[in-house]
Order: C-alpha cells, then sequence, then structure tokens
C-alpha cells in the first residue's frame, strides 16, 4: 500500500511538471492545423539563448511600418491643433494583411479594435510609433552633408508610422543553424505563419530561395 501510494504522489508530481509544457505545445499544434497560412518576408540576426540555445531573431517587414493607413483613431488622439500623436507603447493593433504577386503578405492597413468583415489579419503589439495627419511629415531623409533632401508625407486621412511585435520574432533551431540562417540573402528567406481567426500567429516554418528551411513539429 506505501508502495502503490508513492507511485501515485510520484505520478501526480510528473503530471504537474510536464502539463505546462503539454498545453503549450498542444495549444501551438491547434494554431498550426487551424489558422490560415501567410508568408511574411524578414531581416535576421543571430543571437544566442543560455537556457534555450541558439535562434534568430526575425524582423519582418510589417514590423516596420511607415505611413500606413490608419482606420481608426484612437481615443485621445485629436489632431485640430497639431500634425501627429504620439503612441503609447504595448497597445494592440490589427494589420491587414493582402498578398502580393509572389504570394508575400504585406501589411496595407492598421486598426486599434479587432476589425469586422475583414478577410484576413495579424495582431501584434506597438512599439515605438505616431499617428500623423494627412499630408504631415512622416519624416526625413537627409542627403550628403546631413542637410535634408526629402520629406515624406502622410498620403491617407490618417497614417501610422512606427514598429510593432507579433510574438513571432524568435526561431529557435539546432546548433549552427540560426547561424546558416542569418548568413543566407534576406531577399532569399520568407517565413511561413499560420494566423488563427483572432489575429495571434505562429511559425509554421521557414522557406531559403523557395526551398524548406525548416518546419514547426506538431503533436498530430
Amino acid at each position: 500500500m506505501k508502495r502503490l501510494m508513492l507511485g501515485l504522489g510520484f505520478a501526480v508530481l510528473l503530471a504537474i511538471q510536464i502539463s505546462p509544457s503539454a498545453i503549450l505545445a498542444w495549444q501551438q499544434t491547434q494554431r498550426l492545423n487551424e489558422g490560415r497560412s501567410v508568408r511574411l518576408a524578414v531581416e535576421t540576426r543571430d543571437p544566442r539563448d543560455l537556457l534555450r540555445g541558439e535562434y534568430s531573431v526575425l524582423t519582418y517587414e510589417i514590423g516596420r511600418l511607415q505611413g500606413i493607413s490608419a482606420g481608426t483613431t484612437p481615443t485621445g488622439c485629436v489632431f485640430d491643433v497639431r500634425d501627429n500623436c504620439r503612441l503609447e507603447s504595448g497597445r494592440d493593433v490589427y494589420v491587414r494583411l493582402s498578398a502580393d504577386a509572389d504570394g508575400v503578405h504585406r501589411a496595407d492597413g492598421v486598426f486599434f479594435d479587432a476589425p469586422r468583415g475583414i478577410e484576413l489579419f495579424i495582431k501584434g503589439s506597438l512599439g515605438s510609433a505616431a499617428l500623423v495627419r494627412q499630408g504631415a511629415p512622416l519624416s526625413i531623409r537627409a542627403r550628403a552633408g546631413g542637410q535634408p533632401s526629402e520629406v515624406a508625407t502622410c498620403q491617407h486621412s490618417i497614417c501610422l508610422t512606427g514598429s510593432v511585435n507579433y510574438g513571432i520574432e524568435r526561431w529557435y533551431g539546432a546548433q549552427g543553424v540560426p547561424g546558416k540562417l542569418d548568413r543566407t540573402a534576406r531577399k532569399d528567406i520568407l517565413v511561413e505563419v499560420r494566423v488563427a481567426s483572432d489575429g495571434t500567429a505562429v511559425i509554421d516554418g521557414i522557406t531559403v530561395a523557395g526551398k524548406s528551411f525548416a518546419k514547426t513539429a506538431r503533436l498530430w
């Protein structure tokens, strides 16, 4: 009886320890199987995590928005007396995606509430960002000597310029593999992502020059 109780106690402790990992694996597999497939272009770097191993930081093109149309304006942004409105970091945003002729998805609109009636969007979190009204400058490009040469202006009723994090910016790989990815020309790398109906995303795989480079494991 004593051995039975010890065995049951051990089983309970083991279940408690592995259950968080099992739940995460289950949730990721659900997203991979049920989410819509999109392809994203990236820039990469190669840091390391002492606990989890080597990984690449994936900087997506859709993570750097420049003058994109903002479908809604959040409370607190008033443009009667100013041209722009700074936004607090960490705010949820929803970026509308559309595929180009090569099947790569680009950002073509941003919203501050989950949009309705839009076919495909991805949910993110703002970094440093601002809203700008139509005709106001987005940024100033400098020529040699430090003098301004060109002023980009907002071409929509309201524009957003800034950075967005989508929670898919780290890709872990076996020793040496992230470094190999980062030595690859950026134009050859595409990330296959699965996007759920609420906009949350997970990395499904990576292709290099049209060939599979890595694939995320599934439970089923």
